[in-house]
C-alpha cells in the first residue's frame, strides 16, 4: 500500500485536492534532490473519474467493496460545501439538512465505513475543512480534540457532542487524528504531514517554495455573527463586544445586558462556536488589530489602545504567538477575511 491514501468524495473542493496532491508531488521533488526517498500516494473515489466542484474531473482508483487504507496515511480534502446543491437559494448559507445527507450518499458511506475500520486498526487519518464531517462520521472525533472551519464549530459541537472543537486552531493533533481549519488549511494540514512523513527540513523547503506563512490561528479570521443557525444570543455577544472595544466589560457585565446567566451565556457560546467567551472577546480583539494594522497607517500603540490592549508589547506578544507575525509584518498584506 502507498504511504499516504487520499479519499475524495464526488464534488470534493478542487482547491483541496489539488493542494493534497502538489504538496506531495513538491515534496517528492525536493526529497529527490536531497537525496532522501521519496514516498507513495494513491487516490481513491466513487469511480475512476472522480468530479470536483469546479467540474474538472480527476483520475482515481475505485473504492472497492474488499479495498482497505493498509498502513497508510488516508487524508481527506474538504468536501466542496460551496456546491449549489448544498446551499440554500444562491444567497451562500450553507444547508445543514442537506450537508448531512451528503454524508449517506453511497460514496460517502464507503469512505467512512472505510476510515472507521482503518481507525479501529490505528490507522492514521487528516482532513480539513468539512472534510473533517467524514471522520465525525466514521466516530475517530469521540473523546478528541478537532479542528475545521469556523463556520461549522457549531455543526461539529452538535453533530459530534463527544468531540472537543477547538476551531480557533488551524491544525490539531489528536493521537492518530490530523484535522485542519479553512479550505486552503489543507496546506497547512499537508505541512504537518509531510513534516512527520519526510522530516521537518523537506517541510520548510516545501513551505519556502511554495511561499506558504506559518498560520497557527483562524482566530483573526472568525466572525461569529456570521456562523449559520448559531445561538442569537452569541451572535448579540460578538456585536456587543464590538460596541465595547477598548473597554470590554466583565463577563457577568455582557450576560446582564444580553439578559442571561454567565453559565447559561458560557454554555451557549461553547455549544455554538466550541469556545469559550473569553475566546470571542480575544478573537473579535484580535480581528479588528489586523484590520486596523492591514488598512492603516497608524502606530501600533495607538492601535493596541484601540483594541483594548495595555501596550504595543502586549500586541506583539498576542500577533506573534497567533499569527507567528510581528504587528508590522501586517503592514500592507491583504486584509483578512473568511475563504
Amino acid at each position: 500500500m502507498p504511504d499516504f491514501t487520499v479519499a475524495i468524495l464526488d464534488w470534493a473542493l478542487a482547491s483541496s485536492v489539488a493542494v493534497t496532491l502538489d504538496a506531495l508531488g513538491a515534496a517528492n521533488r525536493i526529497a529527490a534532490s536531497l537525496g532522501a526517498p521519496a514516498r507513495s500516494w494513491k487516490v481513491f473515489g466513487s469511480s475512476a473519474a472522480v468530479p470536483l466542484s469546479n467540474g474538472l474531473l480527476i483520475p482515481a482508483q475505485t473504492l472497492g467493496e474488499a479495498e482497505d487504507f493498509g498502513a497508510s496515511l488516508v487524508v481527506v480534502p474538504g468536501l466542496g460545501l460551496d456546491h449549489p446543491s448544498l446551499q440554500h437559494g444562491g444567497d451562500g448559507r450553507f444547508d445543514w439538512e442537506r450537508i448531512a445527507g451528503r454524508l449517506e450518499l453511497p460514496d460517502a458511506r464507503r469512505v467512512i465505513d472505510r476510515i472507521r475500520a482503518h481507525g479501529a486498526r490505528g490507522g492514521l487519518v487528516a482532513a480539513s475543512c468539512s472534510g473533517v464531517l467524514v471522520l465525525g462520521e466514521a466516530g475517530l472525533l469521540d473523546g478528541r480534540a478537532a479542528t475545521t472551519h469556523w463556520r461549522l464549530a457549531g455543526l461539529l459541537q452538535r453533530r459530534y457532542p463527544a468531540c472537543r472543537p477547538d476551531v480557533a486552531r488551524m491544525v490539531v493533533r489528536d493521537g492518530p487524528v490530523v484535522t485542519a481549519g479553512a479550505a486552503l488549511a489543507q496546506m497547512d494540514l499537508m505541512l504537518v504531514l509531510i513534516g512527520e512523513a519526510y522530516g521537518h527540513e523537506i517541510a520548510d523547503l516545501v513551505a519556502r517554495y511554495l511561499l506558504m506563512d506559518g498560520r497557527p490561528s483562524q482566530s483573526c479570521y472568525m466572525a461569529w455573527s456570521h456562523l449559520q443557525n448559531t445561538d442569537e444570543t452569541v451572535k448579540r455577544l460578538e456585536g456587543l463586544i464590538e460596541q465595547c472595544l477598548p473597554e470590554v466589560p466583565p463577563l457577568a457585565v455582557l450576560a446582564d445586558q444580553l439578559h442571561v446567566t454567565e453559565k447559561t451565556l458560557a454554555r451557549r457560546v461553547r455549544r455554538a462556536t466550541g469556545q469559550t467567551p473569553g475566546g470571542v472577546v480575544q478573537a473579535v480583539r484580535l480581528r479588528r488589530a489586523r484590520h486596523l494594522l492591514e488598512t492603516t497607517r497608524l502606530p501600533v500603540a495607538e492601535i493596541a489602545s484601540r483594541v483594548g490592549y495595555a501596550d504595543a508589547t502586549a500586541l506583539r506578544r498576542l500577533t506573534l504567538k497567533t499569527l507567528h507575525l510581528a504587528p508590522g509584518q501586517l503592514r500592507g498584506r491583504p486584509a483578512a477575511g473568511p475563504s
